[in-house]
């Protein structure tokens, strides 16, 4: 399938080749020239000004920030962009997981059965969602974190690298789960939380 990346992080230019895609070129706002020997395209404005010549290719968004990747998919969407999902042939994913639009799923994830994954989120690599997790959309699960059965996660939530979800637990929308937490109680809209067990950070 060929394809546009919007930001250019090198681990997505290797999963897109992993995948067998082709890069017809790489909207991005710091590079100018060539980026791992794909042509930059311009900026967002950019890209924005050429949606005849460009809308016909699927993007890929592959910023790790939630609410980062919300305000480019909202921009790219309003002007007429198509969105199509990147996962890497090395992830295991049983056959009854479903997920939604232009997601991206890297090398080494494991996702157990029954599982259900929203629009616009990201799985980075080797982490692990265990059976019955439900994770809304425009969240990001960094490396090496695992969510174990039952998991329920909300929108645009991020959980940290080698974090661990106990069973059974809630993640309110826009929490933040810091990297090596585990976390053991339900947590709340919009906490920052961290340690082990995980406790809210004062504001």
């Amino acid at each position: 399938m060929d394809i546009i990346l919007v930001g250019g992080f090198s681990e997505i230019v290797e999963l897109c080749e992993l995948a067998g895609h082709n890069i017809v070129g790489i909207f991005d706002s710091i590079h100018t020239e060539e980026l791992y020997g794909y042509q930059i395209l311009g900026d967002d404005n950019a890209a924005f000004r050429q949606v005849a010549k460009f809308s016909k290719y699927p993007v890929v968004i592959s910023p790790d920030q939630p609410s980062l990747r919300m305000e480019i998919v909202s921009k790219y969407m309003s002007a007429g962009y198509q969105f199509c999902n990147l996962i890497s042939p090395s992830a295991l994913i049983s056959k009854s997981v479903k997920y939604g639009n232009g997601i991206v799923i890297q090398c080494g994830v494991n996702i157990s059965s029954n599982v259900n994954i929203g629009d616009f989120t990201k799985l980075n690599t080797y982490s692990n969602l265990m059976h019955d997790v439900e994770i809304g959309s425009y969240c990001t699960v960094a490396p090496n974190a695992v969510l174990l059965g039952r998991v329920k996660v909300g929108n645009m939530v991020y959980v940290g690298a080698n974090a661990t979800i106990l069973p059974n637990l809630d993640l309110g929308d826009g929490s933040l789960i810091g990297a090596g937490s585990v976390v053991t109680k339900n947590i709340g809209e919009r906490i920052i939380c961290a340690g082990n067990p995980a406790r809210e950070l004062k504001k």
